[in-house]
């Protein structure tokens, strides 16, 4: 079985458990969203891209502060079933694998958002050629990712600077992800005519240490996600 089939299988099985725990989970709802949020800023009568929708949290949250259209797209059946309960009618969710072109026509979008996603695709520089194809010019495309530094101290790999797929579990459900040094995630940007405005490496807010003392005291020492904002020119 490849590594995507893998992968999808897992997300299969994740998706109860995301759905239920996507609005209170700690490292989502007090670490990675508030400065994804900020970074984000005032999307009113965009057209936005959710690439890697999950269940759906950041396509309702567009659509509430007044997106003209939020189109989610995820490689999980039920993270996809999922997303559609929450936002019901009020956006587009498809099936689709984010390592396969996209299904959208040339200069569609004005906003591109990809929470913890990115990590997981097997060519990054294909990945972000589709997704600044889609973009408008000036249009924004803001992604979080797996720190790069977290990945390598983490699961102590041998060098830094190599591309290594990585195997983690999740409630015991085995998941599969790549470690890559930042200057290759900062070349998928330059390399597609996406100019960088702003890279945010996030501390939890105090909610957070509310629910887990432990990882906010280390978080707030060795960031785990980074944040990207982008400017297609």
């Amino acid at each position: 079985m490849n590594i995507d089939r893998r992968l999808k299988n897992s997300y299969e099985k994740l998706a109860n458990h995301y759905e239920k725990d996507v609005d209170t989970k700690s490292f989502n709802a007090y670490y990675e969203r508030p400065a994804m949020t900020r970074l984000i800023g005032n999307v009113n009568g965009l057209k936005i891209l959710d690439a890697g929708c999950g269940a759906g949290y950041y396509m309702e949250l567009m659509i509430n502060k007044g997106a003209k259209e939020v189109v989610g797209i995820d490689f999980s059946e039920n993270m996809v079933a999922a997303a559609k309960r929450r936002i019901k009618d009020n956006g587009k969710v498809f099936l689709h694998n984010l390592n396969e072109d996209l299904p959208f026509e040339d200069s569609y979008f004005d906003l591109i958002i990809s929470s913890l996603t990115l990590h997981y695709v097997k060519d990054i520089n294909k990945v972000f050629r589709e997704l600044s194809r889609v973009l408008k010019k000036d249009g924004h495309i803001v992604i979080s990712i797996h720190h790069p530094m977290m990945t390598y101290l983490y699961f102590q790999i041998e060098n830094y600077f190599e591309e290594v797929l990585l195997e983690d579990r999740i409630n015991g459900i085995p998941v599969f992800f790549y470690h890559r040094p930042l200057e290759m995630i900062i070349n998928a940007f330059a390399k597609n005519n996406l100019f960088i405005e702003r890279i945010i490496e996030p501390k939890p807010i105090k909610k957070f240490m509310e629910q887990d003392e432990k990882n906010y005291k280390k978080l707030m020492k060795k960031p785990q996600f980074i944040l990207i904002k982008g400017i297609k020119k």
